[in-house]
């Protein structure tokens, strides 16, 4: 996140020409104004509104997307868990693999975010007698809601799915599979399977830390480069 800060920073103090200066004969000289630069126009800003704006600019949807792709990783394997009437009759074991998220900016007053997880699954289901393999392309819809707490922390609150809005793909090439399929429940398994993971993973220290940003902490972190960025960093920048 430092990094987001940092380039949300890079942006807002990104150096503006000044036009070209007019030619005039004679002029008087115009009076000091302390609130802008010459030529440059400024429009005040409420702290409230500013607040908004930071978190909306700053943890955009496209950082957002990628803090989650790298909080998740690549891979998953879930199992092996009975499956089947009573749990017995068969055994389940899930490996897969997280695909890029996309997502959505939600309208309205919070800052807030649809997030979707697409899972390529390949799944096996043991009979004790032979095996049989599944593969199934799963949808997680995952909602994403910034708030803020004292102090100067943004919190990240993570809107788990319901079994019933994960979109469940199976694809089988045989009949016979098809049939066990159907038997052994697998599309609700899977379901489960996912929801546990989710579940699991979201609860994890390193997810629960990086659902906490101290702004505060951050920017002390980050305050050589980004002072460096608008702060004299040597004796000609003195002169300029």
């Amino acid at each position: 996140m430092i990094g987001a800060v940092n380039d949300a920073v890079d942006q807002a103090l990104e150096p503006i020409e000044a036009p070209a200066e007019p030619e005039i004969v004679a002029a008087e000289p115009a009076p000091a104004d302390d609130s802008a630069e010459v030529g440059e126009s400024r429009v005040a800003m409420e702290y409230e509104a500013f607040g908004e704006r930071f978190l909306r600019d700053v943890l955009h949807l496209d950082r957002i997307l990628q803090s989650i792709d790298r909080i998740l990783g690549d891979d998953l394997r879930l199992g092996p868990i009975g499956a089947g009437p009573g749990r017995r009759i068969a055994t389940l074991t899930a490996t897969g693999t997280f695909m890029p998220t996309y997502g959505e900016v939600l309208p309205g007053p919070l800052v807030a975010y649809k997030v979707f997880l697409p899972v390529d699954v390949t799944f096996e289901i043991d009979l004790h007698i032979d095996v049989h393999r599944f593969h199934a392309e799963v949808l997680v819809p995952l909602g994403v809601v910034l708030r803020l707490e004292e102090p100067l922390t943004v919190v990240w609150d993570l809107i788990e799915p319901r079994g019933d809005e994960l979109a469940v793909n199976i694809k089988s090439d045989a009949r016979r599979s098809a049939v066990l399929q159907k038997m052994a429940g697998l599309d609700a398994e899977l379901r489960r399977f996912l929801l546990r993971f989710v579940q699991k993973e979201l609860d994890k220290p390193h997810v629960r830390k990086a659902r906490r940003i101290n702004i505060a902490d951050v920017i002390d972190g980050a305050w050589p480069e980004i002072s460096s960025q608008f702060l004299p960093n040597s004796p000609e920048d003195r002169l300029a």
